[in-house]
C-alpha cells in the first residue's frame, strides 16, 4: 500500500473511533507513524486529507458499476439480484487494507454527513446514482412486461418508484439498525413488492 492511501485509511479509522472529524495532525502522525513532514509531503493540510477521504469513501464508493451485475433468470430474478447487489455494495462493509479490517459503511456515511462534511459533489453523486438505479430498473421492468412476467396495467414509472422506494427503505433501516440481518428484511419486502407487480 502506498503512503498516501495509508494516511487516508488510518485517518478514516481514527475519525470513526473518535466519532468526530475534529482531529489533529499530531493524532494523524501517531496513527500513521509518519512525521509531520511525511504527511505534508502528500497533503497540504487536514482539509486536504478529509477531501481525499470524502472522495474515496463517499464520492467513489457511492457510484455503482452496473456492468458487474449478473442478470440471469426471470424478470423477478433480475430485479431481485440487481437490488440485492446494490444493497450489498453498502452493507458488506469497507475494507481497510492497512489494518486488514472491514468497517461498517453505515458508520462512514453517518459520520461524514452528520459532521457536516459533505459537499455538492456528494449530493450530486447520490442524486445521479438514484437516477441511474431507476433507469436500470426501468429497462428490467419493461423487459418483464414484454415477457408477460410483470403487470401491463401498471405504468412502468410507478413500478420503478415502488421498487426504488422499497430498496431505499431497507437502506434507511440499515443505517439505523446496522446489526440487523438486512438480507432477511430485503427478501420479505421484495416478495411482498413482487406480489403487487407480478403478472398473474
Amino acid at each position: 500500500m502506498n503512503t498516501k492511501d495509508l494516511i487516508v485509511e488510518k485517518t478514516l479509522k481514527l475519525i470513526l473511533e473518535k466519532g468526530t472529524i475534529d482531529i489533529s495532525i499530531r493524532e494523524i502522525q501517531n496513527c500513521t507513524g509518519l512525521t509531520t513532514g511525511g504527511i505534508y509531503y502528500y497533503f497540504s493540510d487536514k482539509k486536504d486529507i478529509f477531501e481525499a477521504i470524502l472522495q474515496k469513501y463517499m464520492v467513489d464508493y457511492i457510484k455503482i458499476d452496473f456492468d458487474k451485475i449478473i442478470l440471469e433468470g426471470s424478470s423477478k430474478d433480475k430485479i431481485h439480484d440487481t437490488l440485492l447487489y446494490i444493497l450489498h455494495q453498502y452493507t458488506n462493509g469497507v475494507k481497510i487494507e492497512s489494518i486488514n479490517e472491514k468497517i461498517n459503511y453505515g458508520d462512514v456515511i453517518l459520520l461524514l454527513t452528520a459532521t457536516g462534511y459533505a459537499h455538492e459533489e456528494v449530493n450530486r453523486i447520490i442524486s445521479q446514482t438514484g437516477n441511474d438505479i431507476k433507469i436500470f430498473l426501468t429497462d428490467l421492468v419493461e423487459d418483464g412486461k414484454r415477457q408477460n412476467e410483470i403487470r401491463q396495467d401498471l405504468p412502468t414509472k410507478n413500478i420503478v418508484e415502488l421498487l426504488h422506494n422499497m430498496y431505499m427503505g431497507i437502506q434507511g433501516l440499515w443505517l439505523i439498525y446496522a446489526n440487523e440481518d438486512m438480507d432477511i428484511i430485503f427478501e420479505k419486502n421484495f416478495d411482498m413488492t413482487w406480489q403487487a407487480i407480478e403478472c398473474l
